[in-house]
């Protein structure tokens, strides 16, 4: 059973204020006894808003680290039969277009695409060459 999510928990315990008659304006005053209430649930609701936000905020590394799971072979669009020699020039030609250096002057968003691409060629290649066999063989 996994824990509820902060937001829920912050959620229901606004509720809870806002039923409960001992508040700090008390309910006994009528609409003006719910004000209290009504910021504590707007407060809440403003902190659960933010808090997807940053969720979703981290959700593009999530996916970045599913897709470096992707074959190597299909990043690097060659075949299980290329030669170590091929693998490495094509390695070359993906490091040089995604290289973060190469984009520096574009936005920082564009920076981290390049980056996570970076990580997934890198280990890409690492794969390919173990499966290529030792530096003087080749298929």
């Amino acid at each position: 059973m996994s824990a509820p999510k902060p937001t829920l928990l912050a959620l229901v315990l606004a509720l809870v204020y806002f039923v409960w008659p001992v508040d700090l304006i008390p309910d006994i005053f009528g609409p003006f006894g719910r004000i209290d209430d009504l910021l504590v649930f707007l407060f809440v609701a403003w902190q659960a808003y933010q808090y997807k936000r940053k969720a979703e905020n981290r959700a593009p590394n999530a996916d970045a680290d599913k897709s470096r799971a992707q074959d190597p072979y299909e990043l690097f669009g060659i075949t299980p039969s290329a030669t170590r020699d091929e693998i490495e020039s094509r390695y070359r030609e993906l490091a040089q277009q995604y290289h973060p250096d190469k984009v520096s002057h574009l936005g920082e968003d564009l920076q981290k695409v390049a980056h996570e691409k970076m990580l997934q060629i890198t280990e890409a290649y690492r794969k390919l060459l173990a499966a290529a066999g030792p530096q003087g063989e080749n298929r």
